[in-house]
């Protein structure tokens, strides 16, 4: 991890670079998952045996790449790693601290779970179907947001979840209907799980390791990796035939060049992912990340007209693909609702005399978007967001307001902006 004396001042403003790492994160998750589907489909026929094959090489490739970002090099005089251009939060290869590690021990537990049933899933079906899958996981976040916050839904959230899970459901639908196995391992132990991986991502790249440094995305990769890698194996290993075994060894060269592929791609999606995290809310970063329902039709379109059936099987009947069509576009008018749907609001904080420094404390309330220091009338200055103004007055402000320093609150509601 750098220091914080070393960090420039960016040239790209904070807004324009947390929807360039959740955007991004799309793009690249979008190619992981087509890099998958060409292997199951051209080259590896069993998917958890591919899977467990895949996490594993992806684990070195991991390893080996933190190792190259950890080279040092000398930028104005200054000593930084190769991969401080990648994140500012990181100097080099390292353990993390006790309690972000047990964060960390916890979301790769449940992303092994997420990441089996994924492979479940992967075998038989293409990447179009696969992204929205995905999608789901923002609902499960939303409903976690809410019961957190002891608050009733807005009626645009309400509309956002009935979307989402139309849109999901009719992604799924196959010529005999729908498939009941399919949609519960969607529904549960994929999305479920990837909900909490998010939580605990969220709470590890938040923890401060000393005032204004927090953790790197780079080692949690690396770390939540592992941990992923050894939950998979528990699952993967006692159901995998015995044939399979053999087939990894005489495929692997094959398929290899196909997991490094997957490996580079899921790296830097989840590493973008994470420090979009640390700077924008769960249910956020989600529905911008979720470019990749929009992009995973095309790439499957495109893809089988040089390898015909290498990115999965495409069905020739025009109705089911005019429903599938559909219900993606369910689910992005779902995600983008949920984003667009938000209050931004500037609060103007003013403290009693001779209070000490509450910029912590104020930046760790949820819904908090920006905190800063301000000289004059006022002492603090807070950008907020919210999906309803009165989320924002039962959910923010009084939580401001019961900081026993806080001496007065200013509401200022942000009508219109221009970037």
């Amino acid at each position: 991890m750098s220091s914080v004396s070393q960090r420039p001042v960016s040239k790209r403003s904070a807004f324009r670079i947390f929807y360039i790492l959740a955007i991004g994160s799309g793009v690249m998750r979008t190619f992981s998952v087509a890099f998958d589907v060409v292997a199951l489909n051209t080259v590896f026929s069993n998917p958890i045996a591919f899977g467990f094959v895949s996490q594993w090489v992806s684990i070195l490739v991991t390893f080996f790449l933190v190792l190259v970002l950890s080279i040092p090099r000398k930028v104005d005089e200054k000593k930084r790693s190769l991969g401080f251009s990648v994140d500012p939060d990181f100097g080099k290869i390292s353990l993390l601290p006790r309690t972000p590690m047990f964060y960390i021990l916890l979301a790769g537990i449940f992303a092994g779970i997420s990441t089996y049933s994924y492979y479940l899933l992967v075998g038989s079906s293409d990447a179009s179907t696969m992204l929205p899958y995905g999608q789901l996981v923002i609902i499960y976040l939303l409903l976690g947001d809410l019961f957190a916050e002891k608050d009733t839904p807005t009626v645009i959230e309400i509309q956002c979840i009935i979307s989402i899970m139309l849109g999901v459901l009719l992604v799924g639908v196959t010529p005999g209907g729908f498939d009941i196995p399919t949609l519960l391992i969607v529904l549960v132990p994929m999305n479920l799980s990837s909900g909490l991986v998010t939580f605990y991502q969220r709470k590890t790249k938040r923890y401060e390791i000393s005032p204004g440094l927090r953790v790197d995305s780079i080692n949690m990769r690396l770390w939540t990796l592992l941990f992923l890698n050894i939950t998979y194996s528990i699952f993967a290993i006692p159901t995998i035939p015995l044939e399979a075994w053999g087939l990894m060894v005489d495929t692997f060269g094959s398929a290899f060049w196909f997991m490094v592929g997957s490996s580079l791609t899921t790296f830097f999606a989840l590493v973008m992912y994470v420090r979009a995290l640390g700077r924008g809310t769960m249910a956020v970063v989600n529905s911008l990340s979720s470019v990749s329902v929009i992009l995973g039709i095309p790439l499957t379109l495109i893809g089988n007209l040089f390898i015909p059936g290498a990115f999965g099987t495409i069905d020739a009947d025009a109705f089911l693909w005019t429903i599938k069509i559909f219900g993606v576009i369910l689910v992005m008018i779902g995600v983008i609702a949920l984003e667009a749907s938000d209050v931004r609001a500037i609060v103007l904080v003013r403290v009693k005399p001779q209070t000490g420094d509450i910029l912590s404390e104020l930046y760790d309330i949820k819904g908090i978007q920006r905190a800063a220091a301000i000289a004059g009338t006022y002492d603090y200055l807070l950008t907020i967001k919210s999906r309803s103004l009165a989320k924002t007055r039962t959910g923010i402000l009084k939580k401001v307001q019961a900081i026993p320093e806080v001496y007065d609150v200013e509401t200022l509601v942000i009508m219109k902006e221009h970037r």
